[in-house]
């Protein structure tokens, strides 16, 4: 993720966090911008995590070239190590923060910003340095959540606790967890045309997935915030432990499913 000192990510760094990011690819979470791609672009990937979209974006512009950039120097490292894996040799990848990019006016024929803008304080100030970096007539995509969209099954009111206090450490966190709704009236703001959105969802209905997505909240991220949510009172020690019970039954449920909701969007300059 591309954040400022000031913001956290807050799904956190934990192997199971970076796990997860590495499966990402171009043609299934990137679907809705893959089809304005041409051989020969130049695509800058934000918060480009350990780098599994920007790697099979590379192999989508064989004549072109792809920039991943991230500020957490381990997954940009993911990265590079996959791209050397693959023999993907027309993507490099680059410590940068969103807001202040070190690229030239006009570098890119692309961007790509995936599931990054929803977690930043000041994503119209991101959004006004992509609009720099790209060229004149070049396009944009976004992805972010909405988790008014998400849906989970089956119900339990303590999983439902835990959804609560999970948007709140988000927001205090900078984010937005709303944000995906608002991606067309964001982008014509900052001076996008022919703007068309969409929607698409991450599905979890295995028991793979849904064991270690429950393993991550019930254990991983609780604990990760455990201080902070203690100390607003948003809840306490006990209710923190329903909470952690709740989420690992609803993992190991037989019929446990998860989708997260994920607005889409495409714009040019």
């Amino acid at each position: 993720m591309s954040l400022e000192k000031h913001e956290v990510y807050s799904a956190g760094y934990d192997p199971l966090v970076l796990k997860g990011l590495a499966r990402r690819e171009a043609t299934r979470d990137a679907a809705f911008f893959v089809p304005h791609l041409t051989p020969a672009m130049h695509v800058l990937d934000c918060g480009c995590g350990p780098g599994g979209i920007s790697v099979t974006l590379a192999a989508l512009v064989p004549q072109g070239r792809v920039v991943g950039i991230d500020i957490e120097d381990r997954q940009l490292d993911m990265g590079r190590r996959e791209a050397q894996q693959r023999g993907i040799g027309n993507v490099e990848f680059h410590h940068a923060s969103l807001y202040a990019l070190p690229f030239e006016d006009g570098t890119f024929d692309a961007v790509l910003a995936h599931a990054v803008l929803y977690h930043l304080a000041e994503p119209m100030k991101a959004l006004q340095e992509l609009w720099r970096l790209l060229k004149p007539g070049g396009v944009i995509g976004l992805r972010d959540a909405d988790f008014d969209g998400d849906v989970y099954f089956p119900p339990h009111e303590d999983v439902d606790r835990f959804w609560k206090l999970m948007e709140r450490v988000i927001e205090h966190s900078g984010g937005d967890t709303r944000f995906g709704r608002k991606q067309r009236r964001l982008l014509r703001e900052a001076g996008f045309q022919n703007i068309a959105a969409s929607a698409s969802c991450d599905a979890f209905g295995t028991p793979e997935f849904t064991f270690g997505f429950s393993r991550y909240f019930g254990g991983v991220f609780l604990n990760q915030h455990r201080a902070l949510i203690l100390k607003e009172q948003w809840a306490t020690e006990s209710e923190l432990a329903e909470m952690q019970n709740a989420l690992i039954a609803w993992g190991s449920h037989p019929d446990a499913f998860y989708s997260r909701c994920r607005c889409e969007a495409v714009g040019w300059k």
